[in-house]
């Protein structure tokens, strides 16, 4: 998207298409594209979730996707409200830490506690952790509600974990940054070399994609998601929201792109099948009826495990 088609989107009421001009703006490297958003991020008028998603923009240094980062073999990272920081970093950092005492030890022959400089290599590297999540201050409001704070009563409701939730969120559209691009009618339009079964597909998918929007009150003709139709911050296809859709802010409608609405679907359709807390083949399984694939499963589950330490600790509640 060009300048002037972010600044025609973001006039805009939709949800989506203002979520999607934010990213496309945010890959734009020039002084316009970042003064549109650093006005949208510090505009007290603005709704709350626009500018927490101007606000992501402005502090990630990296367009690209942190799931497609985490594809294209980077080391094991730590999101850490909006800083990703890579594991190999604070590793190395304890190499130089506790090589240097050994060294002082080669060169003075004293004794020294090899427990203690552990011990003093660890909480160093804890300490970097921390500092950057006190500078991180962003108070996150989708629908009226912190969005971690939606996890959590997500998690009080169904008995889904917060981690995994906000891991399938970080996985799905790299936690609402990327909603994808593609026109979701131009994805279910039939073609000549398409077999039998696709057609069928594109129709089933195109039928409800096109009773969403007029449950919503949208313009199917104007609704982009991922390059299979998938909508909104957990990528749902149109036939499973249909089906499975729930509306999590009372507001009268399941809206794929409104969070509440989507964490509420999200969390009560694990519950659905078979998810329970703690149980690993339940959790595998459950997440199977959401993505098949071994691999996405895998980062799932390594990304919860650290998702799940900030929450205990209580970075993000409230």
């Amino acid at each position: 998207m060009t300048i002037k088609e972010c600044l025609k989107a973001l006039e805009g009421k939709h949800i989506g298409n203002r979520m999607r001009a934010i990213n496309a703006l945010s890959k734009i490297d020039n002084k316009e594209a970042k003064s549109i958003l650093a006005s949208i991020a510090n505009n007290a008028g603005e709704k709350p979730y626009i500018r927490h998603y101007a606000r992501r923009a402005v502090q990630t240094a990296s367009p690209a996707s942190s799931y497609q980062q985490l594809i294209a073999g980077y080391e094991p990272e730590r999101f850490i409200s909006g800083i990703i920081m890579p594991q190999k970093r604070l590793f190395l950092n304890r190499v130089l830490i506790t090589g240097g005492f050994l060294f002082l030890v080669m060169l003075s022959f004293l004794y020294i506690d090899y427990g203690a400089v552990s011990e003093v290599s660890g909480r160093q590297s804890e300490n970097l952790i921390e500092n950057d999540k006190k500078d991180e201050t962003l108070k996150v409001e989708v629908s009226g509600l912190n969005p971690y704070r939606l996890f959590e009563l997500a998690e009080n409701t169904y008995k889904v974990d917060a981690a995994m939730i906000e891991s399938l969120w970080f996985q799905e559209s790299s936690m609402g940054r990327n909603l994808g691009d593609y026109r979701i009618l131009d994805v279910y339009k039939i073609k000549k070399d398409d077999s039998q079964e696709v057609k069928e597909w594109k129709k089933k998918e195109r039928k409800a994609f096109i009773a969403i929007c007029k449950a919503n009150g949208f313009d199917s003709r104007k609704q982009f998601g991922g390059r299979y139709g998938e909508m909104g911050p957990f990528q749902f296809i149109p036939s499973t929201w249909l089906v499975y859709g729930k509306d999590g802010n009372n507001d009268g409608r399941a809206n794929p792109w409104d969070m509440a609405d989507a964490v509420t679907t999200v969390a009560s359709y694990l519950k659905l099948y078979g998810y329970k807390k703690e149980d690993f083949n339940r959790i595998k399984r459950a997440i199977a009826y959401y993505n098949q694939s071994p691999k996405y499963f895998d980062l799932l589950q390594r990304n919860a495990g650290l998702f799940g330490l900030d929450i205990k600790q209580g970075y993000f509640s409230k």
